[in-house]
């Protein structure tokens, strides 16, 4: 049977209810958060171009903001190699007037993390935050 609760006290509880119900999600997206940026951590480095790895072990995340309700991850790569994203990513000309190769890595494992965080979220408000 459920508790009973004085008519007084109906606005608190139902602001506490709530507000647990909040943070609940909220941790759940957070780790949703996670483990997306994970998986496209370790999916860009696999698919990047490999010469000397020195682009690959360049690839990385962090956490730029995190506050009770919000996290926010970058994915970059680290100087100096961060200007080679968009040449390896799209192609280029090179000296001599031809082209060189594209390596899209970047683009396709944006798409799948893009679409897996927001399965991920809608299973976390669908299950309640678990």
């Amino acid at each position: 049977m459920a508790n009973a609760i004085d008519i007084g006290d109906f606005a608190k509880t139902l602001a506490a209810e709530l507000n647990k119900y909040t943070e609940d999600i909220a941790e759940g997206v957070k780790q949703a958060t996670d483990e997306t940026a994970q998986e496209l951590l370790k999916n860009t480095k696999a698919d990047a171009p490999v010469r000397k790895r020195r682009y690959q072990k360049a690839i990385s995340i962090k956490t730029v903001f995190e506050n009770d309700l919000e996290k926010r991850v970058r994915w970059y790569v680290k100087a100096p190699h961060y200007r080679l994203s968009h040449l390896l990513e799209k192609g280029h000309a090179t000296r001599n007037g031809g082209r060189a190769a594209a390596y899209p890595h970047i683009a396709k494992n944006e798409e799948t993390a893009k679409t897996k965080f927001v399965e991920r979220v809608e299973r976390v408000v669908k299950n309640g935050g678990k």
